[in-house]
């Protein structure tokens, strides 16, 4: 497995990510497990994961994997999406990230976790306050680097502008919508 620095973060993450949307769904705890480790052996160091996926589900079968190993992987989570009916259980507001990221924490069996996307932009929340609530939770250990998921060059350079602007840990890694069917980010971000 061939390893790359994630940005100026200083860490290094294999070429590879294994994302966990299967784990408790099409994967039950068993066949997340035997891909887990075949990862594992193969050499992969980052797992990307998200609130949402299986209702949480995912969250709580990587976490258990990940228990004996927590400090030579590198875990991702996001936030944005519904977790609940509540009204305010949704978006990138300070409530739902503060919220989110201690039910991911639980879920994970862990005190932090290393990429937290911001898992769509949201239009109804000002950027200022989701990067806030991001920078917070850098200085309190609950994650180590911020990060934006499906979002647009603009947002993104939107972001950065803030961040540098204020002070706040900037984002470090950005993971665009990127398929067969959707190639927008080959044009705007690559």
């Amino acid at each position: 497995m061939e390893y790359r620095f994630l940005g100026d973060t200083g860490i290094k993450i294999s070429e590879l990510c294994m994302g966990t949307w299967s784990f408790g769904g099409e994967a039950d705890e068993e066949t997340a497990a035997a891909m887990f480790h075949r990862c594992r052996e193969a050499g992969i160091n980052a797992f990307d994961c998200a609130n949402v996926y299986q209702d949480g589900r995912s969250e709580e079968i990587l976490g258990r994997l990940i228990a004996d190993c927590r400090d030579e992987v590198i875990i991702t989570s996001k936030v944005y999406f519904p977790t609940a009916d509540d009204v305010n259980a949704a978006g990138a507001s300070r409530r739902h990230i503060r919220s989110s990221v201690e039910a991911s924490l639980r879920r994970l069996g862990t005190d932090y976790i290393d990429i937290y996307f911001i898992h769509h932009f949201d239009e109804h929340t000002a950027l200022e306050e989701t990067l806030r609530t991001l920078d917070d939770l850098v200085s309190q250990g609950k994650i180590l680097y911020p990060a934006a998921s499906n979002f647009a060059a603009w947002q993104v350079a939107k972001a950065v502008g803030i961040s540098a602007r204020e002070g706040w840990t900037p984002f470090k890694c950005v993971q665009p919508m990127y398929n067969l069917v959707k190639r927008q980010a080959e044009i705007e971000i690559f």
